[in-house]
């Protein structure tokens, strides 16, 4: 089952220094992005797809240990060819696999994902959304065991009750024993039966958090309000100690108890715009788990996202761990 991913596996066998840094611990799942790589309109028009890894969680994770976090996937897709192909994929990032379950009595989800000519994508999910058994309390037990690291989780884990529960419980868990808990919203509304109900549960997941990432939209959406500094901040009033904003080309917006500080971002030509956010939630964990300033982070975060976007797919823009150096980039 070929794909443009496998050819980045061979440069994943990078040297042990690479991932000399902090543990993160990312809680979600995987799935196949089939992504049309051309402009498109609607899904009516996409000709072909190329087969992608995509799932925020799992893209967040190989982004983290690009820039040197000592990552875990914990969570799973389904038994099937594309759930081993997803991992493999995943594994040769450097991305601890133990702890991610292929069910065999569960399917893969995925995505066909097309592209506008702003390079906004467009999703349209398919497959089970709820994969209890992939997401077993002893697996987040072991995974938040030992040494305290970052745990980062999304709303992808919120849509069935059973996931819902884990992921709370898992934020409990990690708070009480010393853990720093990164939230990445990724609001997905055509995932959810009630707008409202999506935006009460996901508020309570950053009520948890120790650090908020999310774009534009996200944050005016979860919090009612019109103005991106009012909306940062009511977030932050909600628990976080540091929120960050993405606004695109504009940079993004970091907003903590030292008061607000943009940082611009890195110029690009703009392909596809799928995943960028992930990257700097994976850039940010691992700057989290570095003990890195935020503001080094955030700016070595938005270099990450301007290689994502000028490429085809989630990950394959993500710059090589050789060059993913938290620490050259202040």
């Amino acid at each position: 089952m070929p794909s443009p991913d496998t050819e980045r596996m061979s440069d994943a066998n990078r040297d042990e220094s690479a991932h000399a840094g902090g543990r993160v611990v990312c809680f979600g799942e995987a799935l196949v992005d089939f992504v049309c790589e051309r402009p498109v309109d609607s899904l009516a028009e996409a000709g072909s797809f190329v087969p992608r890894q995509g799932g925020s969680l799992a893209n967040i994770a190989v982004a983290a240990a690009r820039f040197g976090a000592r990552a875990e996937l914990v969570g799973g897709a389904g038994g099937d060819e594309w759930g081993r192909w997803l991992r493999e994929l995943i594994e040769a990032e450097g991305v601890g696999v133990e702890r991610f379950r292929l069910p065999e009595a569960v399917g893969t989800s995925h995505a066909f994902v097309t592209v506008a000519a702003d390079g906004e994508p467009s999703f349209a999910f398919y497959g089970d959304p709820e994969r209890p058994a992939a997401y077993a309390t002893g697996d987040v037990d072991d995974a938040l065991a030992g040494e305290p690291g970052v745990l980062v989780v999304g709303s992808d884990t919120l849509l069935g009750d059973d996931e819902r529960e884990a992921t709370m419980r898992a934020v409990a868990l990690a708070s009480e024993s010393g853990w720093q808990i990164l939230c990445d919203p990724n609001l997905r509304p055509n995932r959810w039966t009630c707008r409202g109900e999506m935006v009460r549960v996901i508020t309570a997941l950053v009520r948890g958090a120790s650090v908020v990432k999310l774009n534009a939209d996200e944050a005016l959406e979860l919090t009612g309000r019109k103005d991106l500094q009012a909306a940062g901040e009511s977030l932050r009033a909600l628990g976080p100690g540091v929120v960050v904003v993405t606004r695109g080309a504009e940079g993004a917006l970091v907003i903590s108890e030292e008061g607000s500080q943009a940082t611009g971002a890195v110029e690009a030509q703009l392909v596809d715009a799928t995943g960028a956010g992930d990257s700097v939630a994976g850039v940010i964990a691992a700057g989290m788990a570095a003990g890195m300033p935020i503001g080094v982070t955030v700016r070595a975060a938005m270099g990450a996202a301007a290689g994502v976007v000028s490429a085809w797919g989630a990950t394959a823009g993500l710059p090589g761990a050789s060059d993913a150096r938290l620490l050259d980039a202040g």
